[in-house]
């Protein structure tokens, strides 16, 4: 994340990084995002707030699937959400989904989300088997 602290542990690689591009943070110029993102191939984090923040975080492993929306305000804007379910026999903890919002080249990050997915589940449930 130029110029910005990296979210969650800063020795995983980061697989995609992104920002919530809302309409108010365009006319300001990008200057105001207010939830970031950040996938690594163990971690999805993100965060929300301008003043108070708070950041989350759930185990790759644990999703399920990503998929895209779009309306049509968002596709003039070549922005999109991803909504990232959570279900595994092992996840007990919350949310059972992620809403990825307003971020640009969203089937793009859905399909990397569910590669990364299938590959932490593959290892996941071999260690724990």
């Amino acid at each position: 994340m130029t110029a910005m602290q990296i979210l969650g542990d800063p020795a995983q690689e980061t697989l995609w990084q992104g920002r919530r591009l809302t309409l108010s943070g365009t006319v300001a110029g990008g200057r105001l995002p207010a939830t970031r993102y950040r996938l690594t191939a163990a971690t999805l984090y993100w965060t929300e707030g301008r003043l108070g923040t708070r950041t989350q975080q759930v185990p790759v492993w644990a999703i399920r699937d990503a998929v895209v929306s779009q309306t049509v305000t968002q596709r003039a804007r070549r922005v999109g959400t991803v909504t990232v379910s959570l279900q595994h026999v092992d996840y007990r903890g919350t949310p059972t989904f992620v809403l990825i919002e307003d971020v640009e080249k969203p089937r793009d990050v859905a399909k990397l989300i569910n590669s990364s997915a299938r590959s932490a589940r593959i290892t996941h449930d071999a260690s724990a088997g």
